[in-house]
């Protein structure tokens, strides 16, 4: 559960990021809502999806092999 709050609270944090400098860049407003929102999403997806792919790559025998 830790996992997932942690890669969500820095997906977060680099979509912040990627959206300040995104709006200077297209000279439009930052939403800084929107980034977090955005970011949250994408963390989740990562935290869940991320482990179920490298699981398939290697054999030992974490239960994430299991998958």
């Amino acid at each position: 559960m830790l996992r997932y709050l942690i890669t969500m609270l820095w997906s977060m944090v680099f979509c912040s990021i990627i959206g300040f400098i995104g709006s200077a860049l297209t000279q439009r407003t930052y939403a800084p809502i929107e980034s977090l929102i955005i970011g949250a999403a994408f963390g989740l997806l990562f935290a869940a999806i991320i482990p179920t792919i490298t699981a398939h790559s290697t054999k030992d025998k974490s239960r994430y092999s299991k998958l």
